[in-house]
């Protein structure tokens, strides 16, 4: 029986096994593209819902369509905090990498072999 939850885990990601630093170097990597091309999806979805629900809303035909044209701003604003909240997880990623070097530096500059599981010297 297939594990349900691996059947939704995202392929660019899941074949990056975790053992080495070039790993979660690619790892961090791969993960901040998708982070930052998610984000230009969302800002480009919210410019589209904007202008679809701008052109088929219907008003007050007194406000002569301003009602219409906040409630779609109002809308879409969803998904443009959802493309900076994208952005905001990209930047955390490399943040992420930053503190690893920092943390780990003193092990990454031995060259010489440990029994360790994690290899830094990769």
């Amino acid at each position: 029986m297939a594990d349900p939850t691996n059947s939704r885990r995202i392929p660019e990601l899941s074949t990056i096994e975790i053992n080495s630093t070039s790993a979660l170097k690619k790892y961090v990597d791969e993960s901040r593209r998708l982070a930052r091309d998610f984000s230009v999806e969302l800002e480009w979805g919210a410019e589209e819902i904007t202008a679809v629900l701008t052109a088929t809303g219907k008003g007050n035909p007194w406000l002569m369509g301003v009602d219409v044209k906040w409630r779609a701003r109002r809308v879409a604003a969803r998904a443009r905090r959802a493309a900076e909240l994208q952005r905001g997880a990209a930047v955390e990623l490399v943040r992420l990498w930053q503190d690893f070097v920092i943390q780990f530096a003193p092990a990454l500059e031995q060259h010489h072999k440990t029994a360790k599981t994690f290899d830094f010297d990769t």
